[in-house]
């Protein structure tokens, strides 16, 4: 499966890119067909808030975050997989995803309908702890750019997971 792979955290050895390459095997065995970015490595630029992507289906800002939406629509499966930081996503991530509004269209509509998404978290706590926060992601983020939520997995500090279809 065409997979797009996010990872939000600056450690390539880590367990956030561990877990989230982990599930990036399980949808493309070979590797043949997947794309793997750490956001820290690509230059995106915080949303300026200038509404050019309510015109348009693009942004104004000429940086790299353009080559990664083609690169979500041309996948079949997304992984976005991030460091739990005050129980948030990380800060570049969270500025990758702002920067994906150019995708929804309005009137719920969006470039991304029905793409396959499937979240990665990693924390230093217990798997529940946080849960109504990636609960508000998932509905008001992620659901509004219209993903299909397929699975979220949590691994907490002592190593155990917690996964979660919809």
């Amino acid at each position: 499966m065409k997979t797009l792979v996010l990872i939000g955290s600056n450690r390539k050895q880590g367990a956030t890119a561990t877990e989230a390459l982990a599930q990036a095997r399980e949808l493309d065995p070979t590797g043949q067909d997947t794309i793997v970015h750490f956001v820290h490595e690509m230059k995106v630029a915080c949303c300026c808030g200038c509404e050019f992507c309510r015109k348009e289906p693009a942004c104004s800002q000429k940086d790299d975050m353009a080559g990664l939406i083609q690169e979500m629509l041309d996948s079949e499966a997304v992984i976005i997989a991030s460091p739990v930081y005050f129980g948030a996503l990380s800060g570049q991530l969270k500025t990758v995803c702002d920067r994906m509004y150019p995708v929804y269209r309005g009137g719920g509509k969006s470039l991304l309908a029905g793409k396959k998404l499937y979240l990665v978290y990693t924390q230093h706590s217990p798997c529940d702890t946080y849960a109504d926060v990636r609960k508000t992601a998932e509905d008001y983020l992620f659901r509004f750019l219209g993903f299909q939520l397929v699975q979220t997995t949590v691994v907490g500090k002592d190593g155990k997971r917690y996964y979660a279809g919809t």
